[in-house]
């Protein structure tokens, strides 16, 4: 049960109102929209980061759900599992996202492999090895790898906040990924139509 009451959205300024909307009335949103002088903002970046081309779908979706499994945030896994096989993920790749330890590395295209494993040290050593930096680094560049650890870094920041407030899943409501900043090619993924 959730530690503070969830916001109701009829009671929010317009643009908090309309980012709640816009991404599935979830209570996690109506939660964290408590804190109103920072929740437009934060909203605003993370549909940035669920809407940035610099990845595809599919591997912002898998290191979304390698950060929920090793920092156990079933709400995240609730909310992403939904969206893992509109982007291409299939149940041997999210049992490989779930393993304890490495992730397994023929269920994954290099870059992906290497991309989780980073994701894997993040989390489980606080740190991550020069070698396993280099090869990302190499594959993604100076944005991609940035913006890589930044969208790992929010997912476990959620992660965390979701804990301490005890956000309850939510029953059937699941996350919309905003339309109107996607290419083309991506919309296909995320149509409420698909839901």
């Amino acid at each position: 049960m959730a530690r503070i009451p969830y916001a109701d959205p009829e009671t929010l300024p317009e643009a908090a109102r309309a980012l709640i909307h816009e991404r599935g009335d979830l209570n996690v949103y109506r939660m964290l929209a408590n804190a109103r002088k920072v929740f437009t903002g934060w909203m605003i970046a993370g549909r940035q980061h669920l809407t940035s081309d610099t990845f595809a779908p599919r591997l912002r979706e898998l290191v979304i759900l390698r950060c929920a499994y090793l920092l156990d945030a079933p709400y995240e896994l609730a909310q992403h599992l939904s969206l893992a096989p509109r982007v291409g993920i299939g149940d041997a790749e999210i049992a490989a996202l779930a393993s304890e330890n490495d992730v397994g590395a023929g269920e994954f295209s290099g870059t992906e492999t290497a991309v989780l494993q980073l994701v894997t040290e993040m989390f489980t050593a606080a740190d991550v090895s020069d070698a396993t930096f280099a090869q990302v680094h190499e594959m993604l560049g100076d944005e991609g790898t940035v913006e890589l650890i930044m969208l790992a870094g929010r997912y476990a920041g959620l992660a965390l906040m979701l804990a301490v407030l005890r956000v309850d899943v939510d029953a059937d409501a699941r996350i919309v990924v905003p339309r109107n900043t996607l290419r083309e090619a991506e919309l296909q993924w995320y149509t409420r139509e698909n839901w």
